[in-house]
């Protein structure tokens, strides 16, 4: 391999991105959008409110009404059995309530399927028996907790740093192999000396040097915004971010290596990025998926460099502690890389 024929291929790769101005906007200003929104919509969440219906030929003494409306975490609505269905369809009520005063008792009208309505219903039932003279046999008492990286925004900025480097990769990379290939730009490079491994390999580094922009401007934007720092050693966590871009433009490579048609690489693109982007716990903890289904998301490659980016951020664990990431990571990328090198054409 020339050194300078390979420096100028990796020059090549910084040229295409810095005159591309859509390539600023989703690798740079993209995250920084979704860590706003998200970060300020659900890092500080307030305590859940909860819309009551009820009805009004219902008598409930007034100490049980009382309690019901001097909390600040209920909504309450009187109406009919007409006007409570409409509520409940308009979702402006989870919860309905009858009360009999010749029993003295209360009837709930609730969605089980409906996690909120649940709530509700046990919040509700609480306040009343409260109210009504309720004694619990077991003493308790609360302290507040806060643990540091223990907020949303923490959980969210690894994991959309680890999906900014996908869709970048997929995107930037793929889509640039195909499009000069339509345009029979790469036939042109058949005259020139250059290697078909120099070639992937000036996509992997010009990918690795675009990538310090990107984790730049999502780190201090997470700093500025919301204090998010790394708890455990920050080169480890650079490290990792680098081999995942790697890992994903040699994934990238391959799925561009024969490709044509701009539309077929969008949706090849998308087929990797959306489940991934659902299962690997970049938004949400996987935790929520059944167990059967964790087996085959561990082995997918965002979840790996997602998984890894919190350990280290969130958890300070050192880089020893984080083998199976990385190992995963770097089985993606020889893999990746070599089927690229086999499959690749240049028209």
């Amino acid at each position: 391999m020339s050194k300078s024929s390979f420096a100028e291929l990796v020059k090549c790769r910084w040229r295409e991105f810095r005159r591309e101005p859509s390539a600023f906007f989703w690798v740079i200003f993209m995250p920084i959008l979704w860590m706003v929104v998200l970060g300020f919509a659900f890092s500080n969440p307030k305590p859940e409110n909860y819309g009551v219906a009820i009805k009004t030929d219902s008598v409930i003494q007034q100490s049980l009404l009382d309690s019901l409306k001097s909390s600040p975490q209920l909504k309450l609505k009187f109406g009919s059995d007409r006007d409570i269905e409409t509520w409940f369809k308009r979702g402006e009520v989870t919860l309905g309530i009858y009360g009999r005063h010749e029993s003295n008792s209360v009837t709930y009208y609730f969605d089980p399927k409906n996690p909120e309505s649940s709530r509700a219903k046990r919040f509700v039932d609480t306040l009343l028996q409260t109210a009504a003279g309720r004694t619990d046999p077991i003493a308790t008492s609360t302290e507040v907790f806060h643990s540091e990286g223990g907020r949303y925004v923490d959980f969210l900025i690894p994991g959309l740093l680890a999906f900014s480097i996908l869709s970048s990769s997929l995107f930037g990379v793929g889509m640039t192999i195909v499009s000069n290939r339509k345009e029979n730009l790469l036939k042109r490079y058949l005259t020139t000396p250059m290697s078909k491994y120099e070639f992937l390999c000036s996509h992997i580094v010009g990918r690795v040097i675009v990538l310090g922009f990107e984790f730049g401007s999502i780190m201090i934007a997470g700093y500025l915004l919301f204090r998010f720092k790394v708890y455990g050693n920050f080169l480890t966590y650079l490290l990792l971010a680098t081999l995942g871009a790697a890992t994903f433009t040699s994934i990238a490579l391959l799925c561009a290596s024969r490709t044509k048609s701009i539309p077929m690489m969008a949706g090849v693109i998308n087929i990797i990025t959306i489940p991934m982007m659902l299962l690997s716990g970049v938004f949400f903890s996987k935790s929520n998926f059944p167990e059967w289904s964790l087996n085959f998301i561990n082995l997918l490659p965002l979840t790996a460099l997602t998984d890894g980016l919190r350990k280290v951020a969130l958890e300070g664990l050192p880089f020893n502690a984080i083998n199976y990431e990385v190992s995963l990571l770097s089985l993606y990328l020889v893999i990746a890389t070599i089927a690229a090198k086999r499959s690749f054409k240049w028209y």
